[in-house]
């Protein structure tokens, strides 16, 4: 497979992760399999060949729409090809989605949402020029001018959910939402609301994958032992450590390190 990554904008970089692409090369075989783990951003993509198959934690499994959102993420999803594929992606950060989005976010949460039902007729246009396009750098340059053109259209600051991401990520998911509510000046239910709006899902939720986030790094990383990492990453008990890894992985935390096709 080809994988290429793409130089973003001045005006995107602080609200986009990364653009990047991938398709088969000439005479692959298209079969793979990856599973893809909760990161806490919020991914875009556009296939201008066969889209993939999804599978669902619970089983379930579908053909990815011709473009299409993957918002917040509560546990696993795995992806195969079923034909010749390459497509380009836009991974926002938890930060930077809502700016580019005019619906609350919890409407798209943990699933693949069409990119129809999020940007109406102008999907169409989207697909037909990624389609169209010569080259991978023609189609990062469509959809950045089109992202800079939705983000002066829907673009807005809302500090409190900024301040309180941001705070969720230095403590590695271990600050209390009583904590970020006090400090934002905001009741629990104000910034749990807020939360729903701009991020699509709770302050404790996306706290608990931040934390499940570190503790995959630390695992991969391999420098500290399954038991270490627990007390590490703050779970009050290893048992509470390996039901949440299985919530969100489908695998125990040895499982995991033993796995070359996971990506979180």
């Amino acid at each position: 497979m080809a994988y290429t990554e793409y130089a973003i904008t001045a005006e995107l970089k602080p609200f986009v992760k990364s653009i990047w692409s991938m398709e088969n090369e000439p005479g692959e075989v298209p079969t793979f399999s990856m599973r893809i783990l909760p990161d806490s951003c919020v991914e875009m993509v556009i296939h201008y060949k066969t889209p993939l198959i999804t599978t669902f934690s619970n089983g379930l499994h579908n053909d990815q729409p011709k473009s299409f959102v993957v918002a917040q993420m509560k546990s696993f999803i795995e992806l195969m090809p079923h034909g010749p594929y390459g497509f380009i992606s836009i991974r926002f950060s938890a930060q930077g989605a809502y700016h580019f989005f005019g619906i609350p976010l919890k409407e798209i949460v943990n699933g693949v949402v069409s990119l129809e039902h999020v940007w109406k007729d102008v999907a169409k246009e989207i697909e037909n020029n990624i389609a169209e396009a010569r080259s991978g750098a023609e189609r990062s340059s469509f959809v950045q001018n089109y992202l800079a053109l939705q983000l002066r259209r829907n673009g807005e600051y809302d500090q409190a959910v900024d301040f309180s991401l941001t705070e969720l990520y230095l403590s590695k998911g271990q600050i209390s939402i009583e904590e970020l509510a006090f400090r934002t000046g905001l009741s629990n239910r104000q910034l749990i609301r807020k939360f729903d709006q701009k991020v699509g899902m709770s302050p404790k939720e996306f706290s608990r994958i931040v934390r499940f986030m570190n503790a995959a790094h630390l695992l991969r990383d391999g420098k500290n032992s399954i038991y270490d990492i627990s007390y590490l990453c703050g779970y009050y008990d290893h048992a509470h450590f390996f039901h949440d890894f299985k919530k969100f992985s489908g695998l125990t935390p040895g499982q995991f390190q033993d796995r070359t096709d996971v990506f979180v």
